[in-house]
C-alpha cells in the first residue's frame, strides 16, 4: 500500500505544477473574456499592461486591507470594481461573474444617444468602460481573503469621456 501511495505521489508531482499559477491564469482568463466582449462590438482587444496591473493590484489589496469598496481617488485610469463576500469561490468564477454583471448593463444602453453632462447614466458606465474603443490596455487586480473577493480592472487610455460615447461605444455586430 505504501509503495502504491508513493507511486501516486510521484506521478502527481510530475503531472501537477508544484505551485499553481492561479492568479496569473485568472488574470489571463479575465483579459481573454473581456476581449471576447469587446469583439462583440467590433473593437480591438486590450493588451495586459504591467504598470496598469500594478495599479489595479495595489487597489485590490488596499480595498481588502481596509474592508472598503470605493474607487481609487484621482486614478489616472478608468476603473471597474467588483466585490463578493465569498472567500472560497474560485477566483476565475468571480471574475466571470464580474464581467457578466458589468456587461449586463448594456441592456440599458442607448447607442444612438450621446452622453453629456445633462444625461449621464451611471448605470451603464461599467459596460461602456469595458468596450470603450480608444482604450488599448488593461490592468487586473485580484484579491481574495477574509473580507471576500475583490476584482479591479483599470483601463488605459481612460474611457467614459462625455461627448465621446457614440464614437467609442459601438453597438454589437
Amino acid at each position: 500500500m505504501r509503495i502504491l501511495l508513493t507511486v501516486i505521489a510521484v506521478i502527481a508531482s510530475l503531472v501537477l505544477p508544484a505551485t499553481p499559477a492561479l492568479a496569473t491564469d485568472a488574470i489571463t482568463n479575465t483579459v481573454e473574456l473581456l476581449n471576447a466582449y469587446r469583439a462583440k462590438h467590433g473593437v480591438a482587444p486590450l493588451s495586459l499592461d504591467s504598470e496598469v496591473t500594478h495599479t489595479a493590484q495595489e487597489w485590490a489589496d488596499h480595498l481588502h486591507e481596509t474592508d472598503s469598496f470605493e474607487h481609487r481617488p484621482n486614478n489616472v485610469y478608468g476603473e471597474n470594481l467588483y466585490w463578493i463576500s465569498s472567500r472560497t469561490r474560485a477566483i476565475d468564477s468571480v471574475t466571470v461573474k464580474a464581467l457578466e454583471s458589468w456587461y449586463g448593463e448594456s441592456r440599458g444602453y442607448d447607442y444612438a444617444e450621446e452622453m453629456t453632462q445633462s444625461n449621464v447614466d451611471y448605470g451603464v458606465l461599467h459596460f461602456t468602460a469595458m468596450v470603450w474603443k480608444s482604450s488599448d490596455r488593461v490592468g487586473v487586480g485580484l484579491k481574495q481573503g477574509k473580507n471576500g473577493t475583490y476584482v479591479v480592472l483599470d483601463f488605459a487610455a481612460r474611457g467614459n469621456t462625455l461627448n465621446q460615447f457614440v464614437a467609442n461605444v459601438l453597438p454589437p455586430l
